[in-house]
């Protein structure tokens, strides 16, 4: 190194970081690319910077060195140093508050259009509910309304017929199986020739043919009454049915039915 002493102070500045001449620092960047020694030098000199971070003792640094890092070190301007993070909070803090009135005016908008419309169909949901109701109670009256005339022991039952219109015969059939005997009530039949009857066949469950059941004539009034008895065994009947026969009545029935089973 004693013969490139020219580059001593250069040298141990740059091993500082602190060579701030550029035309020094040019040149001897440009000297070491040629140098090994003063490469050695420069490893050498970081090695004993690093030492003095650790240690207190270490190797003395030249003394031009010190006095020309010192000069650097004092001729650099003084920045006053701020927490960047108190200026990122702070920058934060008053972009936030430039904007949280636009932010809560939008939130409370949200709120109030979905107030609004809960408000609505909960409006219209009582007024469903109330016409329920209404009707429901209604409906109720009535029935109860129903239920005490049909019940009540001092109405007083009446049929209407048609006034213009002569009144629909009507037939009811009471069988009693065991004893094979049925009871004919009649009522608004139309009259019949002399040499016709009504005949009454009972129709066996079975599927058989007709059998004759009695033969009967309506009064003036075309009312009728007739009780028969088909016999001691008993015969399961599906139900009636009356035809128009010749006097005397027939053992199969000769002309269409008039009268058969309802439903």
């Amino acid at each position: 190194m004693t013969q490139h002493a020219q580059y001593a102070d250069a040298l141990a500045l740059y091993a500082l970081g602190a060579l701030d001449d550029q035309r020094e620092l040019a040149e001897l960047q440009a000297h070491l690319g040629t140098c090994g020694e003063c490469r050695r030098e420069l490893e050498a000199l970081r090695a004993d910077a690093a030492l003095l971070a650790l240690s207190a003792v270490g190797p003395q640094p030249p003394q031009r060195s010190r006095e020309r890092l010192m000069r650097a070190i004092e001729a650099e301007p003084r920045r006053e140093m701020r927490p960047k993070s108190r200026v990122v909070l702070g920058r934060l803090r008053s972009r936030w508050l430039s904007f949280a009135p636009i932010t809560v005016a939008l939130l409370l908008v949200m709120i109030s259009a979905a107030l609004v419309l809960e408000n609505y169909r909960l409006r219209n949901r009582n007024v469903r509910l109330n016409a329920q109701i209404s009707t429901e109670v209604q409906n109720s009256a009535h029935a109860r309304a129903v239920l005490e005339v049909l019940n009540s022991q001092t109405t007083q039952k009446m049929v209407l017929v048609a006034a213009k219109e002569r009144p629909q015969p009507q037939v009811k059939t009471i069988y009693e199986e065991e004893k094979g005997r049925v009871l004919l009530l009649a009522s608004n039949l139309a009259p019949l020739p002399a040499d016709k009857v009504y005949e009454l066949w009972l129709l066996p469950a079975s599927g058989a043919a007709p059998m004759p059941a009695g033969i009967f004539k309506p009064d003036a009034n075309g009312n009728s009454m007739m009780l028969q008895t088909m016999g001691s065994d008993s015969i399961a009947a599906k139900g009636f049915a009356i035809t128009i026969e010749n006097s005397g009545g027939s053992q199969t029935p000769t002309s269409p039915i008039v009268f058969a089973p309802a439903g």
